[in-house]
């Protein structure tokens, strides 16, 4: 078994990027060192070649715990789509880009590292009226997304993509699980569940071992019988037992559909170096592409049970 594990360095701050939309400027800081680790890790070629010119939101607002990997993460993943032509990207947290005719220019939206209810406001207003209003938005900026995936643009997600709505079914549904814990957070044994399957190509037929904090998911979300499981943990790994799902099935990357479009999750991404991990942005960028209906995939359900 492979190690795909990269030494993680500390993020020195030196560079600023910014991107726009709606007026927002969101900047994020990202050290020179960590920029080159980027681009020394990023593929020459998307393995599809787009359709047509694709556009991507990137968005990675927390209304809980935020991981210090979001700059690099949104970093990467612009520079990723840049280089191999797969899309272009555009970085917000403001709310407001969901609204339908701003979410209508684009292809996909990709969660990074999301968390909490993050189509409201940290604090809901003491003032009925004002609260009313917001919670009024919310469900419409819900609706928009719903509208968005089913009507066939793609949704993806990154980390703690599923650390975000708990108590939203259809985004659960969406998104494909829910966070239930990290009972790990050490060097893991992953295993190929669909060797040959287009997003594992890049594994070379063969399980690998990876150091990131790995989620388990809520016993009703996550299931084989509604996606396609493409990682998992090793079911023979002596840690296994630190999970507490029923059904012993740890998985970390799936793809799925909704409606007519498609959605892509995979939960490494807790640290900053899986964002220049090599191997990882391929099968990041293989899972964007599908989203996007740009890379042509099996997404038939695994099946019942432990796959």
């Amino acid at each position: 078994m492979r190690s795909f594990l990269v030494v993680s360095c500390r993020v020195v701050v030196a560079a600023w990027f910014a991107l726009v939309v709606s007026g927002e400027c969101v900047q994020a800081e990202v050290g020179p060192e960590v920029v080159a680790k980027i681009e020394a890790a990023l593929p020459e070629a998307a393995p599809a070649k787009p359709k047509h010119e694709r556009k991507v939101l990137l968005f990675s607002k927390t209304n809980g715990f935020r991981h210090s990997s979001i700059p690099t993460g949104v970093k990467s993943l612009t520079m990723l789509g840049e280089r191999t032509g797969a899309y272009s990207a555009v970085h917000s947290e403001d709310e407001a880009v969901f609204e339908p005719d701003s979410l209508s220019q684009f292809d996909a939206v990709i969660m990074v590292n999301t968390t909490g209810d993050i189509f409201r406001p940290k604090n809901l207003p003491e003032d009925p009226e004002e609260r009313k209003m917001a919670l009024e938005r919310e469900e419409r900026l819900k609706k928009s997304l719903v509208d968005f995936v089913r009507g066939g643009k793609g949704l993806a997600g990154t980390h703690s993509a599923t650390d975000t709505y708990h108590g939203w079914k259809e985004y659960n549904q969406m998104m494909g699980g829910t966070f239930a814990g990290h009972p790990w957070h050490m060097p893991v044994p992953v295993r190929l569940l669909a060797p040959d399957h287009p997003l594992n190509k890049v594994f070379g037929g063969e399980g690998f071992t990876i150091t990131d904090e790995i989620y388990q998911f809520r016993d009703d979300t996550a299931s084989p019988s509604e996606r396609k499981m493409l990682l998992s943990l090793d079911p023979n790994w002596d840690q296994l037992s630190r999970g507490k799902r029923q059904d012993g099935f740890y998985p970390i990357s799936w793809i799925a559909k909704y409606g007519d479009g498609r959605t892509f999750y995979c939960s490494l991404g807790h640290r900053d170096e899986i964002y220049f991990n090599p191997v990882i942005l391929k099968h990041y960028l293989a899972g964007f592409q599908y989203a996007l209906g740009d890379l042509d995939a099996d997404a038939t359900p695994s099946g019942a049970g432990n796959p």
